[in-house]
């Protein structure tokens, strides 16, 4: 008290003199001296700022506009600090770039500034090793009563971990003067609970209370390999700041434009309504009398403030409501469609295959903002069986341009009896059921007819006629592979049988190569879209495509020339880790594609389906330019080129020998780093084509280990014709992966 009482009277005395005082440091500039990197764990994902108690410690990208990837606030007697992904409670993160500096400021700031505080970890001992091996006095915990927490003055907390009681245990902490690191991962958990809202989010239920949460999407990093540390962040991080300059109409550049509406959109999603950032919101919706509306041709555009806000407060109002007041967007009729007001509404009994996974067609469609009901009788599962509405599932909000709505896809679980569902852009049908689930009835009501045709099914008597039903959507199927396109290119085909044949060889080409089984639990699905959420294709389920590509899903001649896109994102979801290191992930994919074009194919004469293949970079000029791994990693048809001499040299079979070695590896023989991925490749190849890969490896700059290239000495040495090995290529040479950025 006396310290204090000194420092006011100097501070006053200095006032009286005239003598200027020096501002305090806000918490961030402490946190943040000499600090210039953090890592980036992951994928992290946007924090939401909504109350001028919180503040932005360090943000990532997204599109034009930064979110907080790791932020502060007070709160009660407490204090909390946010991360953007629980990887940030990884031991070895703390040892990437200044994190652990950075980290350590955090955890002295939450526990009060005090000396030598009292930390708690919980479920982790590794971590809280780490924190006492940095100078805590860390214990880790795992019971979240009152009394376990307690005893510490600051707690790290993975929130996905959270029970509903624990959420308000430790809000009481906080209150009471406790200090709270917290790590979460919006769009993670999302995938994980496919059914719920990113409210819902453990994370947000904990901490938006005190202006804290974490949101949907994904930050792109700004420095190396993770987020460089801005001097000062602006203040329009916050949304209620955001809402401010919106509010009164201030002329914002295009910069701060995109920043305003990405601050408040993704604030609209996680807070209350009764939050003073959503409340404003619906006062802007119910003053609009004119908006504009995201369609192919006038895309709403990240200047397009108020719009962009008022979209995302009309999913939320959306999400919010019962089916019953749900209405159709006035964008459905851009995207994806309207259904004919005098389109006949079914009721039809449908059933699902016990031996199918993943989204089972109806053949039926949801009109926009209409209800549809579905029956089910009562010894249907109580848990696990859903309902989709829509197959357009990727999301747009980081995107600075909005061509369609940027998020249309519904799902919700069902329940024994009778279920009401809407949405309010419609979207065809699915059921989906918990595994090892039986066969399942039910009745849906208030849908209309989609065209859908199903290989070995479907008579072309009944396409003649369900190609003409009135639905926007369709589908063409087989039990590998499901095209969703606008029933428009549907009503063109006469007969899908031959397409999907062709799919079907597609699917099997794949199949073979990676030894796997020719049919699978879960057909693998293509979605045509007006935007999707990256790339011009990418892989996943569904793999997701652009609409100028359904002449090539749907037209049998464009889909055997070899349509190289649609066989790459194919080609993805057959990947394995196991054999794909760093630099390969656009990499080895190709391999199917190719190996399609080879064997079910048929290209033009004399290409193999992409001019990166035909024409590759030159080998030749990368030996002679050092043969530098980093520029291998880089361009994706030069490390082809590699694999391609290997199968013209041993062919597919050889592949398929390694490939099929791979799967049938135990657990503990799998390569878990770079370093061993690259050196188990050469070696299982080398021994499954009888060659010494080795001097090959180093040709090329992959890195590989003195252990690994010693192991294959014994066979005869391999290299392309007219390709001379390196000088120094034997073991011991220098090539070594940890020497050579392999891990």
């Amino acid at each position: 008290m006396t310290h204090r009482l000194f420092t006011v009277f100097c501070a006053s005395l200095a006032w009286w003199l005239g003598v200027p005082v020096l501002a305090q440091p806000t918490p961030r500039e402490s946190m943040i001296e000499h600090v210039a990197e953090v890592a980036a764990p992951g994928i992290p994902g946007p924090l939401v700022l909504a109350g001028d108690n919180a503040f932005p410690i360090v943000a990532g990208k997204q599109g034009k506009a930064q979110h907080a990837v790791i932020a502060g606030a007070t709160a009660g007697q407490g204090r909390i600090v946010a991360f953007g992904h629980t990887g940030y409670l990884d031991a070895g993160v703390l040892k990437v770039a200044d994190t652990g500096l950075l980290f350590d400021r955090c955890i002295r700031w939450a526990a009060g500034d005090r000396g030598g505080p009292t930390i708690g970890v919980l479920g982790d001992a590794k971590l809280a090793e780490a924190l006492r091996a940095r100078g805590f006095n860390a214990a880790e915990f795992s019971g979240l009563r009152p009394s376990d927490l307690a005893v510490f003055n600051a707690v790290c907390i993975p929130t996905h971990r959270l029970r509903d009681e624990d959420i308000e245990t430790l809000q009481d902490y906080i209150r009471e003067g406790g200090g709270v690191l917290a790590a979460g991962l919006g769009w993670g958990w999302l995938q994980l609970n496919p059914s719920r809202t990113i409210r819902e989010h453990p994370g947000n239920r904990l901490l938006m209370w005190a202006g804290l949460g974490f949101g949907d999407g994904m930050l792109d990093r700004t420095r190396g390999e993770g987020f460089g540390i801005a001097p000062s962040l602006p203040d329009t991080l916050r949304a209620d700041a955001a809402m401010e300059r919106l509010a009164a109409g201030d002329v914002l550049q295009a910069d701060e434009s995109a920043q305003v509406a990405a601050s408040i959109s993704g604030a609209i999603r996680v807070i209350d309504p009764t939050h003073p950032v959503f409340a404003r919101a619906r006062e802007l919706l119910a003053a609009a009398t004119d908006r504009k509306l995201p369609q192919a041709r006038k895309p709403v555009r990240a200047g397009d403030v108020r719009d962009r806000v008022l979209l995302a407060l009309d999913l939320e109002l959306e999400l919010r409501a019962k089916p019953d007041a749900i209405r159709p967007h006035a964008a459905a009729a851009f995207f994806p469609g309207e259904v004919p007001a005098d389109a006949s509404r079914l009721r039809r009994e449908v059933a699902t295959n016990p031996d199918r996974r993943g989204w089972q067609g109806t053949g039926l469609y949801a009109p926009p903002g209409e209800v549809v009901t579905v029956f089910l009788s009562a010894d249907a599962p109580k848990k696990g069986l859903r309902v989709r509405i829509g197959c357009h599932t990727d999301t747009l909000w980081h995107h600075d341009a909005w061509r369609r709505f940027p998020d249309i896809a519904r799902e919700s679980p069902l329940a024994p009896g009778v279920n009401r569902v809407a949405s309010a852009f419609g979207g065809l049908i699915y059921l989906e059921t918990p595994a090892r689930a039986p066969r399942l009835s039910a009745v849906i009501e208030g849908a209309v007819e989609s065209p859908r045709f199903i290989l070995g099914e479907t008579t072309p008597e009944q396409w003649a006629a369900l190609k003409n039903a009135p639905a926007p959507w369709g589908e063409i199927e087989t039990a590998k592979i499901i095209v969703s396109v606008p029933s428009e290119a549907l009503r063109a085909l006469a007969d899908p049988t031959p397409v999907l044949e062709m799919w079907d060889k597609i699917s099997d080409a794949h199949a073979i190569l990676g030894t796997i089984p020719l049919v699978t639990p879960r057909p693998e699905r293509f979605v045509a879209d007006e935007q999707i959420s990256a790339g011009y294709m990418h892989s996943g389920y569904p793999i997701m495509t652009h609409l100028d590509a359904v002449d090539e899903m749907t037209q049998v001649e464009k889909l055997r020339a070899g349509s190289w896109g649609l066989l790459h994102e194919l080609g993805h979801n057959r990947q394995v880790g196991d054999w794909t290191f760093s630099g390969t992930g656009e990499v080895t994919c190709n391999l199917f594609a190719l190996h399609a074009i080879d064997t079910v194919c048929t290209p033009p004469e004399g290409t193999r389906g992409h001019g990166g293949v035909d024409k590759p970079p030159s080998f030749e000029q990368y030996r002679a330019n050092g043969a530098k791994f980093e520029h291998w990693k880089r361009d994706p048809f030069l490390a082809l080129h590699m694999y391609v001499q290997l199968q013209e040299a041993f062919g597919w079979e050889t592949y398929k020998k390694v490939f099929a070695e791979y799967r049938a590896l135990p657990d503990d023989q799998r390569p878990r780093t770079d370093a061993q991925k690259m050196d188990q490749w050469m070696v299982r190849f080398s021994r499954a084509c009888g060659h010494n890969l080795g001097p090959f490896f180093v040709a090329w700059g992959v890195p590989t280990s003195d252990e690994a290239r010693a192991s294959i000495a014994d066979l005869p040495v391999w290299m392309p014709e007219g390709v001379t090995p390196a000088s120094g290529s034997e073991p011991g040479s220098g090539s070594d992966s940890s020497e050579s950025g392999g891990q």
